[in-house]
Parts: C-alpha cells; sequence; structure tokens
C-alpha cells in the first residue's frame, strides 16, 4: 500500500492507471499476436488490446466527470462494433475470431477495473485469462482424448458438487449429533475430486511413461490398486519383477502425503502430529524404491486399470463406508475405549484409508485427542500395507513377494514401534 502511494506521488494516479491498463492489455495482445501469426488469422493483436484497456479506463475515468450511462453506453456500442465485425467475416474466420472478440470485451473491463482501482484484481484476472487462451491446443488435445464414460462421470461429478451438495441440510442427526448430511456429502465431493485429479493424471502423464511414474500418479487414486495390477503383472514377467517391485512400494510412499493432506483439510493441528511418523515411513519406502530401481531395465507398458474415480456408486460406497467407520470409532470409544478405536482402524484399513483418517482428524478436534487420533491413523496405515502385502505375495512373482516383504515389514516395523512409544 505504501509502494502504491509513492508511485501515485511519482507519476500520477491518472498515469499510473495508463501504465496498469497498457501491461493488462500486452499480456493479453501477446498472447492473441501469437495466436494471429501461427493460425495466419485474426482481427486483433498486440497493439489493439492495449488501446482496448486504455479506452475502458479513460471511459471510466471520465465517469467521476460526466455520467456512468457514458460507460453504459460506450460499453454497448463496443460490443455492437464487435458483433457487426464478426457478422461481416465469412463463416470460416466467424468461429476463430468470437474468442477474440470476448477477450476484447474483458479487456475493456478490465481497464474499467483499473479506473476503480481494482489494481491487482485486474492482473490476476488478466493472467488467468492469458492462461486460458494459451493452453487451447492442450485442451483440444485433452478433450480429444476423453471417452465418453470419463465425460459422463465429469457430468455426475458436477451433479453431486453444483446440484445435490448445495442442497443437502447443514443439520446434526443421529446419536451425540454424529451424522450432518452436509458434511457427508462435502466429503465425498473432496475424496472424489482428489481422485479426479489423480486419475487424469495417470491418463495423460503417467501412461506409458515408466512404471515408477506411473505407480507414484496412480498412487495418488488407490495404492492399492496399483499393488493389484502391479502384483500381477509381476507373475506374467518375472524378469521385471524389481521394476514392478519398485513400483508397488513408491505408490505406498504417495499414501501417506496424500493422508496426511486430506488430514489437514479437516484438522489442520492433526498435522503435526502426523509429519514425524509420516515422514518416516514415506522415508523407508522411498529408500527402497531407489535401491531397487534400475536404469537398463526395458520399460514396459504401464497401462493399469485404476477404474473411473467418478463412478456414482463408488462415491456412494464411499460415503457408506465412512458412515459405518464413524459408528464404529463412536461405539468403540464409547464401550472399548482407546483400544476401541485401535480395533476399528484395524479393521478400516483392511478396505479403506481415507475414511478413517477424515473420521479420526474430526474425532481429534478436541486438542486433547490429537496423539490418540494420529496413532490410530497410524494404525489404519499399517492394516493397508499388510493388505497390500499379502496381494502381493498371493498375486506377484516370489521375488516381488520378497523384495516388497523386505519394504512393506519394515514400515510395519517403524509403525507399530512409534505407536508403542507414543503410548508409553
Amino acid at each position: 500500500m505504501q509502494i502504491q502511494e509513492e508511485i501515485n506521488q511519482l507519476v500520477g494516479s491518472y498515469i499510473l492507471g495508463v501504465l496498469i491498463s497498457l501491461g493488462i492489455g500486452l499480456i493479453l495482445g501477446l498472447e492473441r499476436e501469437y495466436d494471429k501469426l501461427k493460425e495466419d488469422n485474426g482481427i486483433a493483436g498486440i497493439r489493439t488490446f492495449p488501446i482496448v484497456t486504455i479506452l475502458g479506463f479513460t471511459l471510466g475515468n471520465l465517469t467521476t466527470i460526466y455520467t456512468v450511462w457514458l460507460l453504459i453506453i460506450s460499453l454497448g456500442a463496443f460490443i455492437l462494433f464487435l458483433a457487426f465485425n464478426q457478422y461481416a467475416q465469412n463463416k470460416e474466420l466467424r468461429s476463430q475470431d468470437l474468442t477474440t472478440n470476448l477477450a476484447l470485451i474483458t479487456t475493456f473491463v478490465l481497464g474499467i477495473m483499473v479506473s476503480a482501482e481494482y489494481y491487482r484484481d485486474a492482473v490476476a484476472t488478466a493472467v488467468i485469462i492469458v492462461t486460458l487462451l494459451s493452453l487451447k491446443t492442450r485442451f483440444r488435445t485433452v478433450i480429444q482424448n476423453i471417452t465418453s464414460i470419463e465425460l459422463f462421470a465429469f457430468i455426475k461429478f458436477a451433479i453431486i458438487a453444483l446440484l445435490i451438495l448445495p442442497f443437502l441440510p447443514n443439520k446434526t442427526y443421529g446419536p451425540d449429533n454424529l451424522l450432518n448430511p452436509y458434511e457427508i456429502g462435502s466429503i465425498i465431493v473432496i475424496v472424489s475430486f482428489l481422485n479426479f485429479i489423480g486419475y487424469f493424471l495417470v491418463k495423460f502423464i503417467g501412461s506409458k511413461r515408466g512404471i515408477i511414474l506411473t505407480a507414484i500418479l496412480g498412487g495418488l487414486i488407490s495404492s492399492t490398486a496399483v499393488a493389484w495390477n502391479y502384483a500381477s503383472s509381476s507373475k506374467a514377467s518375472p524378469e521385471l519383477s524389481k521394476k514392478y517391485s519398485a513400483g508397488i512400494i513408491v505408490a505406498s510412499a504417495i499414501m501417506f502425503p496424500r493422508l496426511a493432506f486430506l488430514a489437514y483439510i479437516f484438522n489442520s493441528a492433526i498435522l503435526v502430529n502426523l509429519i514425524l511418523p509420516f515422514g518416516l515411513l514415506t522415508l523407508v519406502c522411498i529408500v527402497a524404491t531407489l535401491l531397487l530401481m534400475r536404469k537398463d531395465d526395458p520399460k514396459p507398458d504401464t497401462n493399469i486399470k485404476l477404474g473411473n474415480p467418478l463412478n456414482m456408486l463408488n462415491a456412494i460406497g464411499f460415503g457408506a463406508v465412512y458412515v459405518i467407520i464413524l459408528f464404529a470409532v463412536y461405539y468403540s470409544n464409547q464401550f472399548f475405549g482407546e483400544s476401541g478405536l485401535y480395533y476399528s482402524a484395524l479393521i478400516a484399513g483392511l478396505a479403506d484409508t481415507d475414511a478413517i483418517t477424515i473420521s479420526m482428524s474430526k474425532f481429534a478436534l478436541d486438542q486433547d485427542k490429537l496423539t490418540l487420533a494420529s496413532s490410530v491413523i497410524i494404525a489404519a496405515t499399517i492394516s493397508n500395507m499388510l493388505v497390500k502385502l499379502g496381494i502381493t505375495l498371493f498375486k506377484g512373482s516370489k521375488t516381488t513377494g520378497k523384495l516388497v516383504g523386505y519394504a512393506f515389514g519394515t514400515v510395519i516395523l517403524v509403525g507399530i514401534i512409534y505407536i508403542l512409544i507414543i503410548r508409553s
């Protein structure tokens, strides 16, 4: 704020606004000029956009002297001018110039924002718009590779997040006000969104680019799914057992920071209690992965079938698992105390670590329960590691089972020792 006042005194508020408008126009105009040269067409570029921004800024300033109708009529006339120009183009150029016209209207409005001294907001908006404009080729590539199943899955997610969630009652029900429909719906949306991001990272970045990279990205969705697929692949291709073992281990390493982030969303205070144990367990997995990696190994096809993370039944199923675990944690604590929480964590970890992590994070909103909740979450991850070890031993090659067994055995041992230390 002090810097802004010093600049105002140096160049004057009007010249400052002109310079900011010029900068915004140049940001957008440079991208449109590049696109115009590449496509060999276009109606506006690096000169037009700055002029439009400064025009909007100047008219915005003149409203303080004359009337706001000057600005309204000018904006309407500008839009009408672009519409006539658009209509005058041949059919082939109309669709190509539509985006530029919309960008010009937005640029005019950004100039008005500068006149109202919304400097940061205007610049931030310009950066977002130029990012969208410059990603046209990427967007087309992504859209061309999206299947109808993925499209409908995204629509279902949008329905849950935008049409169903806002209308769920934000009231508590059940014993000790345990259930909140809006809260449960929010949890489903958050976890589904995280899975959605991981799914498309695997699809557009990790697929066929190496076992390790695919395993890392696959771990964002489900390290258990990675273990299932890679264990089967290792039995089919025993000579690649070390690579597949490293993939299974590194996918599990991703589980710990992912769960830490999930816990932070619902209770930021619990992160302090999870950083050390999760850091140690992640380090064990990473060291084991580095020891197993070999640069001279061939790279097989690494398309792993992780399913559709936005499937409606999966989302509802996760909500059901969360509610069951919520009741399990509550009644275990009621009847068995701390021991009951560990029992519920071990059972929950056999199927899913996300739900128990969220449940215990909320359970620890009472600061006195942070240590207990963090150790229960660690117990759930140990249970989940046992499941993945069993999958690897059952479905994988002997070498894969042995190598993963060493790594996961170390993780389980470190986790148990840490729980015993903090409980003593």
